[in-house]
């Protein structure tokens, strides 16, 4: 994955973030809500990222980091095309974040050439020091429900894959020290062949490469504030087709 590039693509010169009427196209609807508590652990898939959030979170946590998550998703995926691969929507997701509000980005990368692509992502974030323990077991528990649930994985599938590349993300948000922390890691992969149901095929016998980028911010919580009004209205005139609730 390419280094994050610190600038402000997502902010003119008038200090506003782009309206999403000049990049969303399709139909509009209702927007769908990913968390229905104000309380207690919750996961969401906001467009290719698994969202969880542990149980410190306030309701108004939730909504700006699903915010963030989504707004970034609508960005990188008008800023970038089918037949490309995701290194340019990671370049653009993460550079959105940060124009959002997410400071303190940084980024790390692996490669690895073995096991099954879920069991890869798991196993990665069994073993990470990035995440505490509650985390991993909300973050691994949120994967094996939509890995063995069909309409789970297929929604995942519409925004984690192009052909036979893809970019799957998990992120985690918490409270620290009394401020909102992110955890993300984007795990970008290709193989020789298209696969359908990537998350569960047996993929020993084709030729497969996966990266891990890792991204750790803290909220910015002056602009999260000045721009949540914004973000709101103009997340609120877009599709809901980005969001898919899940019960955990």
């Amino acid at each position: 994955m390419p280094d994050i590039h610190i600038t402000d693509p997502g902010i003119d010169n008038a200090g506003c973030i782009p309206s999403l009427n000049d990049v969303v196209t399709g139909r509009k609807g209702f927007r769908i809500k990913p968390f229905g508590r104000s309380s207690g652990p919750e996961a969401a898939i906001i467009g290719g990222t698994l969202l969880s959030v542990l149980d410190n979170l306030t309701e108004q946590n939730r909504r700006d980091v699903a915010n963030s998550l989504e707004y970034a998703t609508h960005i990188a995926l008008q800023k970038t095309t089918e037949d490309e691969g995701f290194e340019r929507f990671w370049d653009e997701y993460t550079n959105c974040l940060f124009s959002i509000g997410w400071s303190d980005l940084s980024l790390e990368d692996t490669t690895s050439d073995i096991g099954t692509f879920c069991d890869f992502v798991i196993d990665n974030i069994r073993n990470d020091p990035l995440y505490t323990q509650e985390e991993k077991d909300l973050v691994i528990h949120g994967l094996d429900i939509i890995r063995n649930q069909s309409g789970h994985r297929e929604f995942f599938r519409r925004f984690t894959v192009r052909k036979s590349r893809g970019l799957l993300g998990v992120s985690t948000a918490s409270v620290e020290d009394g401020l909102l922390k992110l955890r993300y890691s984007g795990f970008m992969f290709s193989c020789n062949v298209e696969v359908e149901d990537y998350l569960n095929t047996n993929i020993a016998h084709i030729e497969f490469v996966a990266r891990k980028g890792i991204v750790e911010a803290r909220a910015d919580q002056g602009t999260i504030d000045r721009l949540r009004a914004q973000i709101e209205e103009e997340l609120e005139q877009a599709s809901g087709d980005y969001i898919d609730r899940i019960d955990i």
